[in-house]
């Protein structure tokens, strides 16, 4: 069995060789470990630090071109060196490497193709209050769109097996974490929670968002896009009813007022009860376009498993 564990990389040369030092050599099992930088057109000596340590690849990227593509160029290279497993850690250095024996054993024991490394949000001393809110927020809103008891949805520390890393296509340009779980989802794949440990890091600031605002900006846009590609009948119907039910309350308000001798001074309110419910319709037709669009999509994606079944042999 091989793993190949990927460490996407953006000007991380004060913490790679940290995270290289302490991935293990040897894991049960396992027949062979091989590691792969994925430097993300980083402007320090990364890459340079990355092969004087030894490590089995270097995928270095001439621009930044931001964390999912980087992880799918990672995916892509699994599958073409034959791995059974892959495993993500990031180059910051900010989860334990030494639990990695942890997070791949529910592959290996066919218990699941997904394996997320959660963290104890709680304990993480520099996360702000608001932070672990938000993080424990997060968790629960990818919860309920996909289903999935997701206990850390933000986490960068996981495992995949061969079979996931087939399904996996992801589009979404800011972060893989989210959309890998609602693929999981979609194509039935088995996921699972491990527990893991974080190294303590002090100031600690990320290269993905400028500030928490921001990241729950960019977290709150993509949730609402992912909603409406994985789930477009379910968010337009839900609109639709929305719509539906506030032009009934208008309606209802404006025939009150007719009944009752009055309606001419309140011709506005069926005038937006009118807009309201054209509004409700229009959701409507957009969830039967979306399901269709939505079968469309698993098709397509059905023929581009086939071809990677085809190109990697499986």
């Amino acid at each position: 069995m091989k793993l190949v564990i990927q460490i996407p990389c953006y000007n991380e040369q004060d913490s790679v060789l940290e995270v290289l030092k302490n991935l293990p050599e040897k894991l049960s099992a396992i027949d062979n470990i091989q590691v792969v930088v994925l430097d993300d057109g980083s402007s320090d000596d990364t890459s340079k630090i990355a092969l004087e340590y030894g490590v089995n690849k270097v995928i270095k990227s001439p621009i930044n071109k931001g964390l999912s593509y980087t992880f799918m160029t990672g995916v892509d290279y699994a599958l073409s060196a034959g791995a059974d497993i892959l495993v993500n850690i990031d180059g910051d250095n900010q989860y334990c490497a030494y639990d990695i024996d942890k997070l791949i054993e529910p592959i290996i024991n066919k218990t699941a193709d997904v394996v997320i490394g959660t963290r104890d949000i709680n304990n993480i001393n520099s996360f702000s209050f608001f932070k672990k809110t938000m993080q424990k927020f997060g968790s629960l809103m990818v919860k309920l769109i996909s289903g999935i008891n997701v206990k850390d949805a933000a986490s960068g520390f996981r495992a995949f097996s061969k079979e996931a890393l087939l399904n996996m296509n992801v589009f979404n340009p800011f972060s893989y974490t989210i959309e890998t779980i609602l693929q999981a989802k979609n194509k039935n794949l088995k996921v699972k929670n491990v527990h893991i440990r974080v190294n303590e890091q002090k100031n600690r600031k990320s290269k993905l968002f400028k500030n928490d605002f921001d990241y729950i900006f960019k977290q709150a846009k993509n949730l609402i896009r992912f909603f409406i590609i994985y789930r477009p009948a379910r968010f337009f119907i839900i609109n639709a009813f929305i719509f539906l039910f506030i032009g009934l309350l208008i309606a209802f308000r404006y025939l009150w007022f007719f009944l009752n001798f009055d309606g001419d001074g309140h011709v506005q309110s069926l005038i937006l009860a009118t807009i309201i419910f054209v509004l409700s319709f229009v959701c409507f037709i957009l969830a039967i376009v979306g399901d269709l669009l939505s079968i469309n999509r698993k098709l397509l994606e059905d023929i581009q498993y086939k071809l990677r079944c085809e190109k990697y042999k499986k």
